[in-house]
């Protein structure tokens, strides 16, 4: 059995997966970075647990804030993050240093950060944010020693009863870095300094971190250029189950139930049930990343989809949705101020036959999806 959860911190991310003795987590943080997060961050897993793989989608504050805390409780073999170019790396550094974000020394040096014995990989940008992954760049998991890969590589674990793939998707937003650029320079910021000069947060701005502070949140989406999806399902191209129709790669083979919403009716769920795959989305902008054109020969099988950042109507794009009715979880803050979640997105989701999960800091909002096969 895999168990999936989307696990109840509030305004941040932290999401995990269980498949008998390997475990994964996809970011790890909230916004006010709160004593109770890390609380819900230690009760997730036992003392010394390992942690197989940890994703992070990007380095904004409420995503990652809180992996400290998981890293100190638990062992992570390999984490897997979105490459950064060293202007990018120094900028961040620069504003989060400005900002007090302590998370810095993950972005300055991540082997430092995690330890020698955890492999540290990076992952390339995408080029092409509509084009179909396809199985040409396949990685068992235990051959995986490169500390590169392309984005969109299908990364495979076979277990004793059934095949699953993890591919990571990291794309790149230049829209955000112009608008962050243009918010620093018409606020008087050497932005050629920020970017290359990683003392020039000491020398220069630390004063203005108010300044500082406002610019970060007033970026749309996150102040990062990238933001890496995660594909977490089973191997199911179109050409496999066609011609393995009857294999554990073919998703008619699984099914899943839910510790939510018992009072859907179910028939729609036997319906789907074979749709056991997640794509966890981050802060993606739905609008620019094409997710079901990117993920087009694996999509049959999703049945959840994690609404991107905090539910922004202008993160989503509703056309993702179709007659197959998602689960949509969304991890938002109870009493945040940025009016998340939109409820013109609640109402698209709600009208596309879909079902919307807001997951808060309540404890008793966590969402869990239990696969059997």
């Amino acid at each position: 059995m895999i168990e999936r959860i989307f696990h109840p911190i509030g305004q941040g991310a932290f999401y995990s997966e269980r498949h008998n003795n390997f475990n994964i987590v996809y970011d790890c943080g909230n916004w006010k970075d709160t004593l109770e997060a890390n609380k819900v961050v230690e009760r997730a897993f036992k003392k010394d647990e390992v942690i197989d793989i940890l994703f992070i989608s990007h380095f904004d504050y409420d995503h990652v804030n809180k992996i400290k805390t998981l890293n100190e409780h638990t062992k992570i073999k390999k984490v897997v993050m979105p490459l950064l170019h060293d202007e990018e790396k120094t900028l961040l550094i620069n504003l989060y240093k400005a900002l007090d974000f302590q998370i810095w020394t993950l972005i300055e040096n991540p082997q430092e950060f995690f330890g020698q014995e955890t492999q540290i990989i990076t992952v390339q940008e995408s080029e092409d944010n509509e084009r179909p992954i396809n199985d040409n760049i396949t990685i068992d998991l235990e051959n995986l020693k490169t500390t590169n890969i392309q984005s969109g590589s299908i990364l495979r674990k076979t277990f004793n009863s059934y095949k699953w793939v993890f591919i990571p998707y990291n794309y790149l937003c230049n829209s955000r870095k112009i608008e962050l650029e243009k918010l620093l320079r018409s606020s008087g910021f050497d932005v050629e300094k920020l970017k290359n000069d990683s003392k020039y947060t000491i020398d220069e701005i630390v004063s203005r971190r108010t300044e500082i502070k406002k610019i970060y949140t007033k970026v749309k989406g996150n102040i990062n250029q990238n933001s890496m999806l995660l594909y977490s399902g089973i191997n199911c191209l179109y050409k496999d189950c066609k011609q393995e129709a009857f294999c554990f790669d073919c998703p008619y083979r699984y099914f899943r139930c839910y510790a939510e919403f018992h009072h859907i009716r179910w028939y729609r769920m036997v319906k789907q049930r074979h749709r056991v795959s997640c794509i966890y989305t981050g802060d993606t902008d739905l609008n620019k990343v094409k997710i079901k054109s990117i993920f087009k020969f694996f999509w049959e099988s999703v049945g959840t989809i994690q609404i991107p950042h905090h539910g922004d109507l202008k993160s989503f794009d509703k056309s993702i949705l179709d007659d197959k009715y998602y689960w949509c979880p969304i991890s938002v803050g109870e009493k945040n101020s940025y009016g998340h979640p939109s409820y013109k997105l609640i109402s698209e989701i709600v009208v596309q036959n879909s079902y919307p999960i807001l997951v808060t800091e309540d404890l008793n909002s966590g969402f869990v999806e239990c696969i059997r096969f």
